[in-house]
């Protein structure tokens, strides 16, 4: 057994000594020209004594965000360091993330969306915290802002974080299930994940519109042995006015967006059938149908205006539990309210939506 354990720690160290950069900052760029400079010099300026790699996805931007990138590489100090691969047409996000995985260069991998930027000690923080303890994955802290830099209070709690070192046998996902709060952001920017690990497990990006950051997530938790998460705040992500995360102020809403919605939470909530044999399965059970509750609380809101009409049917639908009546009353955590989820899933349509739309009456969601 000693003798393995050498073996591994040579492994290691002989990689990482031949890896060409110690860090992968990856940035997906689509019309993003009001925002990419700042972006980008947050992180050519990074305060680390390590070699950075940024590599560029141009998404078949229509804009003039490439001029800039290629200015800024062709004049910065660090310029040298930045790589750019062109996409023949636009592919979305979840796309360009998926090409960053595949040609990073990189020990390490952080993800930056292109109008947000990241501090001076971002990287230095978080490559000391993987360095001192092998981590998968090493979770910053995230400050809302405005286009201008001012900071926001848009209910984001779960922003601020403690630190952290987990690193027994699912203890990582028994600290981010460990209620139905939520203590770890499942966003994939300001996390930086160890390649090896990334690859290891194929981990990928589903090409959806939206929520690719949850899906992302909701994969990777169940399988990090050894995760770290930091207070300090190394990244701040930009809330822009055009934000498509919410239906405010639209005159009509396709059903078929709604639909991809509720696939989306559809696939966290049904990750749970695999997670029976996790100390979290309870908690994570009770969490994703709140997810899902939210959701369509969403939907309801805005019901008048979805075309064609949101069916009862498809609420109760989304709302069957992942779980069979005799798990849940075997349940030692959050039993009333897996089984309250349960009946709902199996009640007729017309009386499962109505209490949907009761319980998200009473918690103000619409």
């Amino acid at each position: 057994m000693e003798n393995s354990r050498e073996i591994t720690t040579l492994a290691q160290k002989f990689k990482i000594m031949n890896s060409n950069f110690d860090i992968t900052i990856g940035i997906p760029i689509y019309n993003v020209e009001k925002y990419i400079k700042k972006s980008l010099l947050s992180a050519l300026n990074q305060d680390f004594d390590g070699k950075i790699e940024i590599l560029i996805i141009n998404d078949s931007t229509k804009d003039n965000s490439m001029t800039i990138v290629n200015s800024i590489a062709n004049s910065h100090p660090n310029g040298k360091n930045i790589r750019i691969l062109n996409q023949p047409e636009n592919k979305g996000l979840s796309i360009a993330r998926n090409t960053i995985i595949d040609n990073c260069q990189g020990e390490y991998l952080l993800f930056m969306d292109s109008d947000d930027y990241i501090s001076n000690d971002c990287i230095n923080i978080l490559y000391k915290e993987a360095i001192s303890h092998n981590a998968d994955v090493v979770y910053g802290a995230i400050k809302t802002v405005d286009e201008n830099g001012a900071p926001l209070d848009i209910g984001q709690e779960y922003l601020i974080q403690e630190y952290k070192v987990l690193c027994k046998k699912d203890e990582f996902g028994s600290y981010v299930f460990r209620d139905m709060h939520q203590y770890v952001r499942d966003y994939a920017t300001n996390t930086l994940f160890n390649v090896s690990f990334i690859k290891k497990n194929n981990f990928y990006f589903k090409s959806v519109r939206f929520y690719e950051d949850v899906m992302f997530s909701a994969d990777i938790v169940p399988l990090v042995s050894r995760g770290v998460i930091v207070p300090n705040v190394t990244y701040y992500y930009v809330i822009r006015s055009n934000s498509l995360s919410n239906y405010q102020g639209r005159e009509k809403i396709n059903l078929e967006e709604i639909k991809q919605f509720i696939n989306i939470f559809t696939y966290i909530k049904n990750k749970n059938k695999f997670l029976k044999d996790k100390p979290y399965y309870e908690a994570r059970c009770a969490r994703s149908m709140v997810q899902m509750l939210f959701i369509l609380s969403g939907a309801l809101k805005n019901r008048k205006v979805i075309t064609p009409p949101l069916s009862n049917r498809m609420i109760k639908d989304a709302m069957k539990h992942p779980a069979s009546l005799l798990e849940i009353l075997r349940f030692k955590k959050h039993c009333l309210v897996n089984l309250l989820f349960y009946v709902i899933g199996i009640l007729p349509s017309w009386l499962s939506a109505a209490i949907v739309i009761g319980i998200a009456k009473k918690k103000k969601l619409i």
